[in-house]
C-alpha cells in the first residue's frame, strides 16, 4: 500500500464530508458547510457589504484579543486580509 500524505487524507476526508475540526465563518457558533469543488461552480455574481467579521483571536498579550476585518463580497468571492495588514483592526 502507498503511504500518503496530509494532502491525500485530507481530500479522502473531504470527500466523504468529514473534518478534523469543523470549519466556522468567523465565530464557532457559524458553521460553515464544505464539499470538494466539481469544477462547475460559479461565483454569485453579488457584491455586498458583509460588515465586520471576527479574523481571530490574538493570543500575544496577557489576555486574547478578538481582531476583525471588514468584509466585502466582490462578485461572489471575499478576500481575507493578511493578519499582518492594516485592514485588521487592532
Amino acid at each position: 500500500r502507498k503511504p500518503d500524505g496530509p494532502s491525500e487524507r485530507a481530500g479522502r476526508r473531504a470527500a466523504r464530508g468529514q473534518c478534523f475540526q469543523q470549519p466556522y465563518l468567523g465565530c464557532r457558533e457559524f458553521t460553515a458547510g464544505f464539499s470538494l469543488p466539481s469544477g462547475e461552480e460559479t461565483p454569485i455574481p453579488q457584491d455586498r457589504d458583509l460588515g465586520w467579521m471576527l479574523y481571530d483571536l490574538d493570543f500575544s498579550g496577557k489576555s486574547p484579543e478578538p481582531r476583525f476585518f471588514r468584509a466585502e463580497m466582490r462578485q461572489g468571492r471575499v478576500e481575507i486580509p493578511a493578519w499582518e495588514s492594516l485592514e485588521v483592526a487592532r
